[in-house]
């Protein structure tokens, strides 16, 4: 007798799982089920189709019919599972047309996805001109609600805010941006590393307002919104909500199954549930993670894709588990890409693990070879052996590249001396000699060899005036990119003339452009018997960073 498999969900997750099932046995019954009525569709681009950059059809991968006759699938839309019992192994479904029924299964695999997190204030429900995103016909209603030339509010700093932002922007409209943390993308990167996205947001044109609360949204009926900024009240076309997501949890839970901390399924590395029969795959899942100690939350595309195949393999019974997950991700924000990977230095703090953290700035392709852009990097590894726990990495050109080879690396539990010596492709128009990913290597590498002391930026801001502080680029770069108050210009040429007469009092701080300059100075200097530390990032780290106002380190004009 063939078995049957019953899928509760049918986009990523849901489709990877029902395909790979049939791949790997012909014979079986395999019934999907879609409350919806897109399956399998880009829910990644569904902002870029605000801006028409992405069609509606182009959102759909394939259509519900074309999946059923190529992988011979049972797929039902518009049909949602309302309950799930263990014991008799059945699905109790409503049909669009209200009917109820029940499915019996030998295995089931619940890939609900999670659902947008909507503040307890709003009732988007009583609001025409408010909206979320996370299907097709959400994506529609925006674009729809909006014809150019009007004022849209984003509520939300995150990927998605940040990529509705944009693409609300692209299409001619005036966005504000409305975050209620100091930050934007305050999950993944750290607030020096925002600093550079917040700066591009406010160039092209987005009002950005960080520490920012939304209190209430009223439609006051002529197709306004009125929303309540910290005690403003200001009009707007069109607000998008999108603060987040939740693990649509409420089938599994009818299934007695257990609940990670983060409120989303805990599954095992086969994608198994604590409860017989059932797996969860997708965004509903928390599957083992490499950056905490157990399961994590990861509501990502290309986790859900590969939770999918596991989960088919183990019930097709083949040996296969999932790879602890590593959060992995990159985003687009006007001509930024960012770019991180593994544990940031706030979930480091939080699990008590003492860690290093570097900042460089590197160009994507040889410099000499036309079309060159600056990478910033943040590596953050082990102090004592150089593992590596996590990287972010913002620029125009060439982030993805670097981010994929990282996350290889953090997955492999590589240190910085592995990622020193990688060899990898090189040639003017693609990499410099030495890649960015091996200059991390070598930063990483001294540091943990005790070659580089290196200063981070809040104890440099803290001590920099009783020290001497002196900045190593030439006078014409000084003059162009701007310095630090307070500071001396020694050129690294001059340095050793410098350190001949020098008797500094104090502490000695050294910085460049981005660090490479200033730690050469160190080792100069100490040939002297001048300790000194340099400045990780150097000048551009300082020139980032964000105060308590959310404003930037203001340079100072040479003299």
């Amino acid at each position: 007798m063939s078995q049957q498999y019953v899928v509760i969900g049918g986009n990523a997750a849901g489709m990877s799982t029902a395909t790979r099932l049939r791949r790997l046995d012909e014979t079986a019954e395999i019934v999907v089920l879609e409350r919806g009525d897109n399956i399998s569709y880009a829910s990644c681009g569904l902002p870029y189709h605000l801006s028409g950059t992405v069609t509606e059809d182009d959102l759909t991968v394939m259509g519900s019919e074309q999946l059923a006759a190529a992988f011979d699938l049972d797929i039902r839309t518009g049909v949602a599972a309302t309950n799930v019992d263990p014991d008799t192994q059945t699905v109790s479904v409503t049909a669009a047309d209200g009917e109820p029924a029940a499915i019996a299964y030998d295995d089931l695999v619940i890939a609900t996805g999670a659902k947008p997190l909507v503040p307890p204030m709003f009732d988007l429900s009583e609001l025409e001109h408010c909206h979320t995103l996370r299907t097709v016909p959400d994506a529609t209603a925006v674009r729809e609600g909006m014809a150019g030339d009007e004022r849209a509010l984003v509520i939300g700093g995150g990927y998605i805010g940040l990529e509705v932002a944009e693409n609300l922007s692209e299409a001619g409209n005036d966005v504000v941006v409305a975050e209620l943390l100091e930050q934007v993308m305050p999950n993944t990167l750290g607030p020096e590393m925002a600093a550079r996205v917040e700066s591009r947001l406010r160039d092209r044109g987005v009002d950005l307002r960080l520490g920012t609360g939304v209190d209430s949204l009223t439609e006051p009926g002529d197709r306004t919104v009125v929303a309540t900024t910290d005690g403003s009240k200001e009009t707007f076309d069109l607000v998008v909500v999108a603060t987040g997501v939740t693990p649509r949890t409420e089938l599994a839970e009818s299934a007695g199954v257990e609940l990670h901390d983060s409120g989303a399924v805990a599954v095992d590395d086969r994608m198994r549930t604590s409860t017989p029969s059932i797996h969860a795959v997708g965004d509903v899942a928390a599957p083992p993670a490499a950056r905490t100690d157990g399961n994590a939350w990861v509501p990502l595309g290309g986790p859900a894709n590969r939770m999918g195949r596991v989960a088919a393999n183990d019930i097709a019974g083949r040996d296969d588990r999932l790879d602890p997950v590593l959060d992995t991700s990159i985003a687009k924000v006007f001509d930024l890409d960012v770019g991180t990977v593994g544990d940031t230095a706030a979930a480091l703090d939080e699990a008590g693990q003492a860690y290093e953290a570097v900042y460089t700035s590197q160009p994507n392709h040889a410099e000499y070879y036309p079309g060159a852009s600056e990478i910033d990097f943040k590596l953050l590894f082990d102090p004592d052996d150089g593992t590596l726990f996590g990287a972010q990495a913002i620029g125009e050109s060439g982030v993805d590249k670097r981010t994929d080879v990282l996350a290889t690396a953090i997955a492999h539990r590589d240190t910085v001396f592995d990622i020193r010596d990688y060899d990898l492709a090189y040639a003017p128009p693609y990499s410099a000699a030495k890649d960015p990913v091996n200059m991390l290597g070598m930063i990483g590498a001294n540091v943990v060899e005790g070659i580089a002391d290196v200063v981070h930026l809040d104890e440099f801001l803290e001590r920099k005036d009783e020290a001497t502080v002196i900045d190593t680029r030439p006078p014409e770069m000084r003059e162009a990119q701007g310095r630090i108050d307070g500071d001396e210009n020694v050129p690294l040429g001059e340095l050793r003339e410098w350190a001949a007469d020098a008797n500094p009092d104090g502490e000695v701080f050294t910085y460049c452009k981005i660090g490479k300059s200033s730690y050469m100075a160190t080792r100069v200097l100490a040939e002297y018997g001048i300790t000194a530390r340099s400045l990780t990032g150097g000048y551009y780290r300082y020139e980032y960073a964000a105060t308590d106002d959310n404003e930037r380190l203001e340079s100072v004009p040479a003299e």
